[in-house]
């Protein structure tokens, strides 16, 4: 067996779909998965990642990751060549959202199953895939018409069998009415004679009519009036008895005074997903302790900045903006890409069409825009208007405005940083600063400094936060908010080894404004061309950010 398992996660290791190619068990996927972002680290550049037994390779889409796990046997080229075929075939069928991906679940197993049969990659296309799942079984569309076909002889019968019942409550109904008036003929006005059928206000049997209660010529030998009462008479006899089977003084004891416990759901579970975890780090001999466990996940959990949660306005925008950079380690940039993303959600259907207008900077000049098909892309080049054509009823998902960057200018960069080491008889200096070059706020900014030896830094000067990783043998610079009070910072530590040793510093951070330069200035109902309501959400991430 290769390929073990197929399967998209969150970048926190949430699995959204897995399919398993060999016998595993579900804490087993979810503890390697779960395990998988924290091998990763900050801005890694390879595609897989090897442990004791096992093999991650993977492919990042957009906020999530899909991901093969195989064993160390497998021919990692013919691994990365379905990989690539999967990450083809997944947008397809969903967009990059967890709930697009938990939707199409199904769709997206039976693409994986098309790509890989029996742990081993099948030789299709990527058209003949697609042709596959598009075909009709002919047992299916069978099984269908059979399937009506039962539903419609179900109504006939039931048809046949409500006409049926209605008959006979008709005949009944005849009969006592015959049999009512009968008891007039039977030697006097019988109690049944006269009130149960017309003259009642209590119902067409008579059951609790006055007239019944014992008093004028009503006997039993005179029709049959009093059948009516002695049913009434046993059907309050039997209704005493149930109250009396019901009532408190007879019930049965609960179960909590006799001492027994049902099942309880939601209580803690033998196996949470914290020991699966530690499970699986320690098969793989990442960790020896489950110590080292909870110290690893606490440390990825605060490297992870919160995210507050926006109130939603009845228009809903979202803006994405992803940061790449290499540089080279004596400040030359290398490269630069830049990719963001606009969507719109109307939460309030009443509003019906909108349209959004945009603002737009200088920097925006340097960025080429793309409108989805569904927008008036003309209006967009002209007045900067984001608009559904005619005859579009809805803003489609996964975005209607994506724009890319891709430059060597260090005007684009948010943030600059410099590292110096400077080789001493004893030990190596390493000088850090960072320059933030943008007038918004950047957040959870983390600078990383591999370590070359294994002994503790001596850490000189700081500004902000530092930390220590001594499994990861590195030294992550923290600043928790750079504003006008801190646009500059450096630091300075000791430790022995050459300069070379140093590289590659890694960059993380996120920032609520756009490199692009492009906010949402209003938002017009197209029906009344009144302004509404709306509100947004703006991200800036790196995705890489590396000094080599």
């Amino acid at each position: 067996m290769v390929v073990l398992a197929a399967a998209i996660c969150t970048k926190n290791g949430k699995a959204l779909l897995s399919r398993q190619f060999s016998e595993m068990t579900k804490s087993r996927v979810e503890g390697l998965l779960a395990a998988f972002p924290k091998l990763i680290g900050l801005g890694r550049q390879h595609t897989f990642i090897e442990t004791e037994n096992i093999r991650y390779v993977y492919q990042p889409l957009e906020s999530l990751y899909i991901v093969l796990i195989t064993n160390k046997n497998s021919n990692i080229l013919e691994d990365l060549e379905t990989l690539h075929l999967l990450a083809k075939l997944v947008p397809e069928y969903s967009n990059f959202d967890e709930y697009d991906i938990s939707k199409n679940a199904f769709e997206l197993v039976f693409t994986f199953d098309e790509v890989i049969a029996m742990g081993y990659k099948e030789r299709v296309t990527l058209q003949q895939i697609k042709h596959f799942i598009s075909m009709e079984s002919h047992e299916e569309e069978r099984f269908r018409m059979e399937e009506k076909i039962k539903q419609k002889e179900a109504q006939i019968l039931a048809s046949s069998k409500a006409k049926e019942i209605e008959r006979i409550r008709h005949e009944e109904m005849l009969k006592g009415r015959r049999s009512g008036y009968g008891g007039m003929g039977g030697g006097g006005m019988g109690s049944g004679g006269y009130s149960p059928l017309d003259s009642s206000p209590y119902g067409g049997s008579g059951k609790s009519s006055p007239y019944n209660s014992g008093g004028g010529m009503g006997n039993s030998q005179y029709g049959g009036g009093n059948r009516d009462n002695d049913n009434y008479n046993n059907n309050n006899n039997n209704n005493n008895n149930n109250r009396d089977r019901d009532s408190p003084s007879t019930s049965r004891p609960s179960a909590a005074s006799s001492g027994l416990q049902g099942m309880k759901l939601g209580g803690k579970s033998g196996l949470n997903k914290n020991s699966a975890i530690a499970q699986v780090l320690k098969e793989e001999k990442i960790v020896e302790k489950v110590e080292d466990v909870e110290q690893l996940l606490d440390s990825q959990i605060s490297q992870i900045p919160e995210t507050p949660t926006v109130p939603q306005e009845g228009v809903h925008i979202t803006v994405e903006e992803s940061f790449t950079s290499f540089v080279e380690s004596d400040g030359t940039v290398e490269s630069i890409d830049i990719k963001g993303g606009l969507s719109v959600q109307v939460n309030d259907q009443s509003l019906g069409k909108v349209k959004v207008n945009l603002k737009q900077g200088k920097l925006s000049k340097q960025f080429q825009f793309i409108t989805h098909p569904n927008i008036d892309k003309a209006l967009f080049g002209e007045q900067s208007v984001l608009r559904l054509k005619d005859g579009i009823k809805g803003f489609p998902g996964g975005g209607i405005l994506k724009w890319r960057c891709k430059t060597n200018e260090e005007s684009m960069m948010p943030i600059r940083v410099n590292c110096w080491p400077s080789p001493g008889r004893d030990s190596t200096t390493v000088n850090l600063e960072y320059d933030c070059l943008v007038g918004y706020e950047l957040k959870s900014v983390f600078i990383v400094i591999p370590n070359p030896t294994s002994n503790a830094p001596i850490i000189n000067q700081f500004d902000g936060l530092y930390e220590y990783d001594n499994k990861q043998k590195c030294v992550i610079w923290k600043i928790p908010l750079i504003d006008d009070s801190n646009r500059q910072g450096s630091m300075e530590f000791s430790v022995k080894g050459n300069t070379q040793s140093f590289f590659p510093v890694k960059i993380q951070f996120t920032a609520s404004h756009t490199i692009c330069d492009t906010i949402v200035g209003s938002v017009f109902v197209e029906e009344t061309n009144q302004s509404t309501n709306f509100s947004t959400e703006t991200t800036l991430s790196v995705d890489t950010y590396e000094i080599k």
